[in-house]
């Protein structure tokens, strides 16, 4: 019966005319509890205007607060007749309201019953709107967990946005009138088989490419001058990158990725510099050579 006898403590502890007390009868109240008559425990007594009677009502705190209720006429912890149990902001109401007069005081009650509605409805509105909102950030959300794949390096903010938590292999491949469609497309599956078979190990890293001579400064900043392909990897939180050397494949790639979780990759602070420029998207297609201008 405690966790309800002490629920029923705290409804009812800044009511002015309602005590909930309770009497250690093993303890130091043993003589008392004697003078009251309490044989078992817990023995529960009602006292009203000073005559004590006998509680055998239900013992939960449903069946408790409906007999304070019905036998204590509780009244409100801030009243008329309590006015030293309100505060200050309480109080003012209280006091302006016993001013005014009957017609005052049914059509302040009539206003803020008004007020109250229309809130109330307010907040069904902005819940309503809420909700609709939690859905479309849902499904904003939703937009950036799409299926990984190799994202071409367009820009700055998207390198970062896209690898923001994470490390991201970036491969600088040969120019299109260098290596072709046909060349390009192999480098990328590359690229694509090793991003799946790390993701399966349970690795999250972003992968990127960009084609060589697009990120020109980028490349002179991170020492890429011994031309495309050219693969590093980046951890921006860390502010640290490291080069692979050696052949763009499979098995050339994974080897890198592997010891560089393991820390046999030589690592640099990224250069101050070292900001992607803004690029063209690649369409796909197969380049027309440019046309040269004769001397």
């Amino acid at each position: 019966m405690q966790p309800d006898w002490d629920k029923l403590t705290k409804t009812y502890v800044d009511t002015p005319n309602v005590v909930i007390a309770e009497l250690d009868c093993a303890g130091e109240a043993q003589s008392v509890c004697g003078e009251l008559g309490a044989r078992g425990y817990p023995t529960i007594k009602l006292v009203v205007d000073g005559k004590m009677s006998d509680y055998n009502g239900a013992r939960d705190f449903n069946g408790l607060k409906r007999e304070v209720e019905s036998k204590l006429n509780p009244k409100p912890a801030c009243s008329l007749d309590s006015k030293d149990a309100c505060s200050a902001g309480d109080r003012a109401i209280l006091e302006e309201s016993e001013k005014m007069s009957k017609a005052e005081r049914v059509a302040k009650i009539k206003a803020v019953e008004a007020e109250i509605a229309d809130s109330k409805k307010q907040v069904k509105e902005l819940e309503k709107k809420a909700k609709e909102l939690t859905a479309s950030l849902d499904l904003i959300k939703a937009g950036g967990f799409t299926v990984d794949k190799v994202e071409q390096l367009l820009n700055d903010a998207d390198w970062r946005a896209h690898c923001e938590g994470r490390t991201c292999v970036t491969a600088f491949l040969p120019h299109i009138y260098d290596d072709g469609k046909e060349g390009r497309d192999k480098n990328l599956k590359i690229l694509d088989d090793v991003m799946k078979t790390k993701k399966k190990d349970g690795m999250n890293m972003g992968f990127l490419w960009s084609q060589g001579g697009d990120q020109f400064e980028l490349e002179e900043a991170l020492g890429l001058q011994f031309g495309f392909p050219a693969v590093i990897a980046v951890n921006f939180a860390k502010g640290r990158f490291g080069v692979m050397r050696g052949t763009l494949d499979k098995d050339g790639l994974s080897q890198f990725l592997t010891s560089l979780s393991r820390g046999g990759v030589p690592l640099a602070p990224i250069p101050a510099n070292g900001k992607a420029a803004k690029a063209d998207p690649w369409d796909g297609k197969d380049a027309k050579p440019p046309t040269e201008e004769e001397l």
